[in-house]
């Protein structure tokens, strides 16, 4: 080989290196523009609140992008001017982001699925892909359920997530001999736990099972019958199918835990957080968000000048359907940031969905009690507890099936208000011994058909005035 070529090939390797470099470090084409030189845009985002935004995101991003403004919309501007006599909301939602020249919306998981599916979201598919923005740490099944309800493809990215956890106390489960509970038990099992503490009649020594927080009991029983994958009424919404097997014995154990006094029913009038609840350690068990993290740091600091002894907790995850083990309807997406199809600066407003979904956000909020990042690697331990009880489970493909078949089927919102009812009432006429566990469901059944009829006719004749 002549010594004159080896220059010329030199040359053509070093210009294919460079390629690669600049293929590996983003220097591929994207559809968007870049930024200005000076790197100035403006956004116009709806979110909740204007305050919050800047004091959560707003400020945080301009330290990265300071020459990019915002403009806040709150969500309640919409709210305030909708008229619900006037129908199709999702319809009116959408005029509502155009006429207000919405450039980014922080929306949640079933807003993202009708925005999506009304084209008013920008699909970020390809700009994922061109940018290498990174999804292979978002918690298993954030992805695949973004990509369902964006009807296959992408519109929007997540910063968290909404999940919960079954807490217990270490210490009462260790003093009563009983095993502690384990990840993805069933509802049922959860209760036969509470069901071997030993409850009683005496207020001040009586140690629960299990407590309710701060919900009615008819709310608390259908959230474990939802983690269970139990249905309250069919697609059609013409029949309750709560009468079987499964209900009955969720309904059954749930009446008699109430009857011998092992679960705690909160009286709302009564107010106060330590009302000889979890956090008094007066419970064994509790279904909460993270937010009961912070509250067990202060539950020894009570106004009456008492203090709770503490003691060891610990979490595993919420009940689970024992067919679909590894995903849950109580796991959910959180905030999720979309661009419209409309945005009249649309790489100021990609820029600001990658900060507040990528790792940058995500470092900051895995450090937080009040939030769980989407991201698994960022997220921290909690007070040297493990978080992994509320980040386990895949976040369920069905979530809210009961309030979606209530909408699908234009049903009265009466009947949800109803069904909370009737439940409250048939559980507390066990627990106060006017009726058997037996019959207090057979009886509810019927009542809740009847309900329901009616307010799927009241809800088709409020249908027919809106037109």
């Amino acid at each position: 080989m002549s010594s004159w070529t080896r220059p010329w090939k030199l040359v053509i390797a070093l210009s294919f290196v460079v390629s690669l470099l600049a293929a590996c470090t983003g220097g591929s084409k994207s559809e968007l523009p870049e930024l200005p030189e000076n790197g100035a845009g403006k956004i116009t985002i709806m979110h909740w609140n204007a305050d919050s935004f800047m004091t959560e995101l707003g400020n945080t991003f301009n330290v990265k992008y300071p020459e990019i403004e915002f403009q806040v919309v709150e969500s309640n501007e919409f709210y305030d001017s909708f008229k619900p006599e006037e129908g199709n909301a999702d319809k009116k939602l959408a005029e509502f982001i155009k006429k207000k020249k919405i450039d980014v919306v922080m929306t949640h998981q079933i807003e993202y699925e009708k925005l999506a599916k009304a084209g008013v979201l920008y699909k970020l598919d390809t700009l994922i892909q061109e940018e290498k923005y990174p999804m292979d740490d978002f918690h298993p099944g954030i992805v695949d359920l973004l990509r369902e309800k964006g009807g296959n493809a992408i519109y929007g990215l997540p910063s968290g997530i909404n999940s919960m956890a079954l807490f217990y106390n270490v210490d009462l489960f260790k003093k009563e001999g009983i095993e502690v509970p384990t990840h993805k038990m069933s509802a049922q099992q959860v209760l036969d736990l509470a069901q071997r503490f030993p409850g009683g009649s005496d207020e001040k020594d009586r140690i629960y099972g299990i407590h309710t927080e701060y919900g009615s009991v008819g709310d608390h029983m259908l959230s474990l019958g939802e983690m269970t994958n139990l249905q309250v009424i069919d697609q059609k919404a013409e029949k309750v199918v709560m009468d079987s097997e499964a209900w009955k014995e969720l309904f059954t154990s749930y009446a008699e835990l109430m009857k011998d006094n092992k679960i705690n029913v909160t009286d709302n009038n009564q107010g106060g957080s330590y009302d000889g609840g979890f956090s008094a350690g007066k419970a064994a068990m509790i279904l909460s968000s993270t937010w009961m993290i912070e509250e067990m740091k202060y539950a020894s600091r009570r106004e009456d000048g008492e203090r709770s002894k503490p003691f060891e907790w610990n979490t595993v995850t919420v009940p689970v359907d024992p067919a679909n083990p590894d995903e849950s309807s109580s796991v959910r997406l959180g905030e999720i940031f979309a661009i419209t199809n409309h945005a009249t600066d649309k790489r100021a407003a990609w820029e600001f969905v990658k900060f507040t979904t990528g790792p940058e956000m995500a470092k900051i909020n895995g450090r937080s009690t009040r939030k769980l990042t989407a991201r698994k690697n960022f997220q921290k331990d909690k007070d040297g507890k493990s978080l992994e009880a509320f980040t386990m489970l895949r976040p369920g493909k069905n979530n809210y099936p009961f309030y979606r078949i209530l909408e699908k089927n234009d049903i009265s919102n009466e009947f949800n208000q109803t069904l909370s009812m009737k439940l409250d009432e048939a559980l507390k006429s066990v627990k106060e011994g006017k009726k058997s566990a037996d019959q207090a469901y057979n009886e509810l059944i019927p009542e809740l058909q009847k309900a329901l009829v009616e307010a799927k006719q009241k809800g088709a004749e409020e249908e027919a005035k809106k037109k």
